[in-house]
């Protein structure tokens, strides 16, 4: 079997899980919860995901393997889901919640990781197997709410826990890339800070991605206060996807045209544009129409970051890497925005996408930098090929 075809199997598998998580918050409301201990345990599992994801890039990184890592994570996270079931009360759901946090930690990045190392070996091409991650997102998105709506919530961690379960058995089959085992170095992480192009990633998923803050917690409020329906509201949503799909699967030209400057300039200039006019409450095809910008605003920084990761970091830290990005770049930015946003909608309602817009925009100022580092580090390593 083509390795393209195992690894997108298990994107699909853990993607799917991830998409029947946006419904746990409806299961823990039917036992009895409330929506402040429901953020609590939330805001708990975010962190631990931050503090925990490195500690698995280093374990996969000494190895020299990802596979055994990934299908461990992925077997820890479905028992764990399945016993959520059998917990009761807030402090054991938390305590379930939070090992589930460790848990998933490692399988986002070690899987980009994977992915990316597979690319760079000529073994697939990355961005149509990322988009199989992305279009079982949505499909699993709207499967699982129509399960819901006609059994109930009982349904979810038993459907969540498949997914992590089938990705665990998935990963049995993923192929190896070629690397050696790193050397064990306590304070690889920082070294890796030192890196300019590493830092220039972080720093450009920090912001662009976190401006989506606001979209992910609060957009759908928004346009339902505004008279837009639930089921127009899931399509405006699925268009967002469908976006990304599309330049995942179909922009490999554009992409390589671009590189990671051009594609964050790219991405900063939309989030203006999209989060600024999200927040002016405009008609709903002009609303249709920026929706679009999710294929700029998602899409082109995370395919301008893994190039960084993935050919100016040592082959051997390449795990660290992608946990330490996925850390700083997505979850500890994502958490605190979420947080101001929460602040700023409860007093300015949609105006606070104009902080988003701000976010991302603040980007554009490490364009020229990024692409200052790129050329250096392709004649540095033209040097060394030589």
């Amino acid at each position: 079997m083509p390795a393209a075809t195992r690894v997108a199997a298990f994107l699909g598998a853990y993607f799917a899980a991830n998409a029947i998580a946006a419904f746990l918050p409806l299961w823990f409301a039917d036992r009895g919860l409330s929506a402040g201990e429901i953020g609590q345990m939330l805001g708990a599992a975010a962190l631990l995901r931050v503090l925990t994801g490195p500690a698995w890039g280093s374990a996969a990184d000494a190895l020299g393997r990802r596979r055994p890592v990934l299908v461990l994570a992925g077997a820890a996270a479905s028992g764990l889901t399945v016993s959520l079931v059998a917990a009761s009360g807030f402090l054991p759901l938390l305590l379930v919640v939070a090992a589930q946090g460790i848990a998933t930690s490692a399988i986002g990045p070690l899987s980009d990781s994977l992915a990316l190392a597979l690319a760079r070996e000529g073994r697939l091409e990355y961005g149509p197997v990322r988009a199989v991650g992305s279009a079982t997102f949505m499909v699993a998105t709207a499967m699982t709410g129509w399960l819901v709506g006609r059994a109930g919530s009982w349904l979810v961690p038993w459907l969540q826990a498949a997914g992590y379960g089938a990705a665990s058995m998935l990963g049995l089959v993923l192929p190896e890339a070629a690397t050696l085992p790193a050397p064990p170095r306590p304070l690889a992480g920082l070294m890796l800070v030192r890196n300019p192009a590493f830092r220039l990633a972080v720093a450009g998923t920090a912001l662009i991605q976190g401006a989506h803050a606001a979209y992910y917690g609060f957009a759908a409020l928004l346009w339902r206060s505004q008279g837009i329906s639930d089921t127009v509201i899931g399509l405006l949503i699925a268009e967002g996807i469908v976006a990304e799909i599309l330049l995942f699967a179909r922009g490999r030209r554009l992409v390589e045209r671009l590189g990671p400057p051009g594609l964050t300039a790219c991405a900063a200039a939309a989030s203006i544009v999209r989060w600024s006019v999200t927040a002016c409450a405009p008609p709903l095809p002009v609303l249709a129409v920026v929706q679009i910008l999710h294929a700029a605003t998602f899409a082109m920084q995370h395919l301008s970051a893994m190039p960084l990761l993935s050919r100016y970091v040592p082959p051997e830290r390449a795990a660290t890497a992608q946990a330490l990005h996925s850390a700083l770049g997505y979850g500890a930015p994502t958490g605190l925005m979420t947080i101001l946003c929460g602040w700023l909608y409860a007093r300015f309602g949609g105006l606070a996408f104009l902080a988003m817009a701000a976010t991302g925009g603040a980007a554009l100022l490490l364009v020229r930098p990024l692409a200052r580092e790129t050329a250096s580090a392709a004649q540095r390593l033209a040097g060394h090929a030589a």
